[in-house]
C-alpha cells in the first residue's frame, strides 16, 4: 500500500479517537461533592413558673376549700395575664379560699378569677345568667313537672292549661250530665327553655338522684318573656315537658289520633255592586 495513504488513515484514526473521547467526557456529569450536612445540637433551657390550679372536680356553685388549690409548673413564656402566677402574686392562694365556682372545673385545670365568684361578688344565680337574661320562678309540682325528673340544666317546654266553664241555659235539663262542665285548653308558651334551678338546687352532682321533687322551678328567660310567664300563671296551670338531651331542637311526629292542627275555615263570598256590576269578595 502506498505510504502516503497509510499516513492519512493513521491520522484519521487518531483524530477519530480524540473526538470520541471528547464527546464521552461531555456526556459524563461532573462529580458532585457528597459532603454530609453538619448537625448542630443546641440545648435550650425552659424556664417554668408556678401557677394556681385545682386538684379536684368542682361543680357550679361549689365552694373551693384550701386543700382543693394546688400549684403546677407552667412555661414562663406561655403564662398569660389571666393565669395566677404565684411568683408575682404570692398571696393569691388565700384569695381563692371559700370562693364559689362560676363554671364546672376538672382536676388539673388552671385557676383563674373568671372561673370563680369571689367573696363579696354577686351571687351564684346572678353569675351564671347569660347577658340580658333574667331568672324567673314559678310554682310546680311532681304532677306538672314530668314526675320530678326535671333537673337543673335541662331544657323544657312550658305549657299553659286554661279552664273555661261551660255556660248553659237555665231551663236546660239537669239530667244531661254526660256533657262537659269545663273545657280545658292547653297551649305551649315557650320552647327549649333552660332550667336554672329546682327549688334551691341549681346544680347536679353525684349525691343527687334521678329525680328532684320540688315546688318551684327557676327558668332563664328574657325580660319580656318573664312578664308573659308571670301573667300566664294567673290564667291557669303551668306544666313542664322535658326535652331529650339528643335532638332537643327537633319535633317528633305526633302519635295522637285527633289532630291539633287548626284548619282555616272556608271563606264566605259576598257580592259587592260597583257601578252596577257585581264583584265577588271573599270574607274570612
Amino acid at each position: 500500500m502506498d505510504t502516503k495513504k497509510i499516513i492519512v488513515l493513521g491520522a484519521m484514526a487518531v483524530l477519530g479517537f480524540v473526538v470520541f473521547t471528547g464527546v464521552r467526557k461531555l456526556g459524563t456529569p461532573a462529580p458532585t461533592s457528597q459532603a454530609e450536612p453538619q448537625v448542630i445540637i443546641q440545648e435550650a433551657t425552659v424556664e417554668y413558673v408556678s401557677v394556681l390550679a385545682i386538684n379536684a372536680d368542682v361543680n357550679i356553685g361549689e365552694r373551693i376549700s384550701e386543700d382543693m388549690i394546688t400549684e403546677i409548673e407552667w412555661p414562663a413564656e406561655a403564662v398569660t395575664s389571666n393565669l395566677i402566677n404565684t411568683v408575682d402574686q404570692p398571696d393569691a392562694r388565700q384569695e381563692f379560699v371559700n370562693a364559689l365556682a362560676r363554671t364546672p372545673m376538672v382536676s388539673g385545670e388552671t385557676l383563674t378569677r373568671e372561673k370563680v365568684i369571689m367573696a363579696g361578688d354577686s351571687g351564684v344565680m346572678a353569675a351564671i345568667l347569660k347577658p340580658g337574661m333574667r331568672a324567673v320562678t314559678v310554682r310546680i309540682s311532681v304532677d306538672t313537672a314530668a314526675g320530678g325528673f326535671i333537673q337543673p340544666g335541662d331544657k323544657v317546654d312550658i305549657i299553659l292549661r286554661e279552664t273555661f266553664k261551660v255556660r248553659r241555659p237555665q231551663n236546660e235539663a239537669a239530667t244531661r250530665s254526660i256533657e262537659r262542665d269545663n273545657i280545658y285548653i292547653a297551649k305551649t308558651l315557650f320552647e327549649n327553655v333552660k332550667v336554672l334551678a329546682i327549688d334551691q338546687t341549681f346544680t347536679t352532682g353525684p349525691e343527687n338522684g334521678a329525680a328532684i321533687p320540688g315546688s318551684t322551678a327557676t327558668f332563664e328567660l328574657s325580660q319580656s318573656d318573664s312578664e308573659l310567664l308571670q301573667e300566664s300563671t294567673g290564667y291557669g296551670d303551668i306544666f313542664l315537658t322535658l326535652r331529650g338531651v339528643n335532638g332537643a331542637n327537633y319535633k317528633a311526629r305526633s302519635a295522637a289520633r285527633i289532630t291539633r292542627t287548626e284548619e282555616e275555615s272556608a271563606p264566605t263570598t259576598i257580592s259587592v255592586f260597583r257601578a252596577g256590576e257585581a264583584t265577588p269578595v271573599a270574607v274570612q
